[in-house]
């Protein structure tokens, strides 16, 4: 990574710091606290993986970062979101858009409705790197544009990037987005969902392509997925968010061999696997909660089978606490998971480093 005078952190030294963070959504039913005081860190050379149901609000998290939330409908009710030195909540806007695509880039789930349909895909890569370089010339910028096409694997790059979006296949134009993404060597690169409108096949490939930026460029990575397979094979650290509050947090391989929260068990147990006979997949039963009358207490305890009926899972919401070695998770009863978790039967995940081998 270049030296932005304090941008770049030491690698393993924390990019982004989120703190508390609170997010709101006036609604025609009320009003929705879509995020509801989370905190993360993700450090450099390290990809951090969100995941959990739709809805639950790992989107959220970064778009609020990124300012790119509707202003009319959402706000920021409280908390911190540092890069550096600088909080991005309390950036004006045209200081945050300096920083976005420089220092911190996304790269959204599907880059149909994120790339310009009428602008050729050179253009498009070419006038990102100018928006943060106006001393760029033009030819330079496209002749830049190409060279990081070709390093994402565009084949014939020269050529192709003198096309339009729709005349790209989904996974070209997921390199495309990834290309626009590194081409101002972010500290921070944001992937939102980037394969899951593409087939196994493509998949791999997008993800090899993440994880070689990665390793080229040093930069943090959070991964926001539903896909447990997906942070198998990618993930260095996990947070698991339910209802819009992170409920558990850890290096990938406790996470997948030592779940200590029944949320996560769940998610585990409806990850397909390759090396059991297991015939079906466990569901976990009910809904996510309707988040503008939110259960009291733990807002999983009405699809919890470790809440049986217990008052405290009703009436008081667990702290995201200690439970092992760079281990929290936010459940009254995380012991008992784990003795749960060693007598369940076909619950256990798939490797971290196998996946995504069980297709999602």
């Amino acid at each position: 990574m270049t030296d932005r005078g304090g941008g770049s952190a030491p690698a393993g030294q924390p990019v982004l710091r989120i703190r508390d963070l609170v997010v709101e959504f006036d609604t025609p039913d009320g009003v929705v606290r879509a995020v509801d005081g989370v905190s993360y860190d993700v450090a450099a050379g390290e990809t951090l993986g969100v995941v959990g149901e739709s809805g639950c609000g790992k989107t959220v998290t970064v778009l609020a970062v990124l300012g790119l939330l509707p202003r009319r409908s959402a706000r920021v009710v409280r908390g911190e979101a540092l890069l550096g030195g600088m909080d991005l909540l309390r950036l004006p806007p045209r200081r945050l858009r300096a920083v976005r695509g420089k220092r911190v880039a996304m790269v959204f789930q599907n880059p149909m409705t994120s790339l310009h349909p009428a602008l050729t895909v050179r253009h498009q890569i070419a006038e990102a790197l100018r928006a943060h370089d106006r001393g760029l010339p033009r030819h330079a910028a496209r002749r830049r544009a190409v060279e990081l096409l070709d390093a994402v694997g565009v084949a014939d790059a020269a050529r192709r990037a003198r096309g339009y979006p729709h005349q790209w296949s989904g996974g070209m134009r997921q390199r495309a987005m990834i290309a626009m993404a590194i081409a101002n060597e972010p500290d921070l690169l944001i992937a939102d969902e980037p394969t899951t409108a593409l087939d196994v096949t493509i998949q791999a490939q997008v993800l090899d392509l993440l994880r070689e930026v990665r390793g080229r460029t040093g930069a943090a990575t959070i991964l926001i997925t539903h896909d447990l397979g997906v942070i198998a094979e990618m993930a260095d650290r996990v947070v698991v968010v339910y209802a819009g509050r992170v409920v558990e947090t850890g290096d990938v391989h406790t996470i997948f061999h030592a779940p200590r929260h029944p949320y996560t068990l769940g998610l585990l147990a409806a990850l397909p696997r390759l090396d059991t006979d297991r015939q079906s997949l466990a569901a976990i039963p009910g809904q996510p909660p309707d988040l503008v009358r939110r259960p009291s207490g733990c807002a999983f305890h009405p699809r919890c089978g470790l809440h049986r009926g217990r008052n405290r899972c009703v009436a008081q919401s667990p702290d995201l606490a200690t439970v092992g070695p760079g281990h929290r998770a936010a459940c009254h009863y995380a012991d008992e998971l784990a003795a749960e978790t060693a007598r369940a039967a076909g619950m256990s995940a798939a490797e971290p480093g196998d996946g995504p081998g069980a297709p999602a």
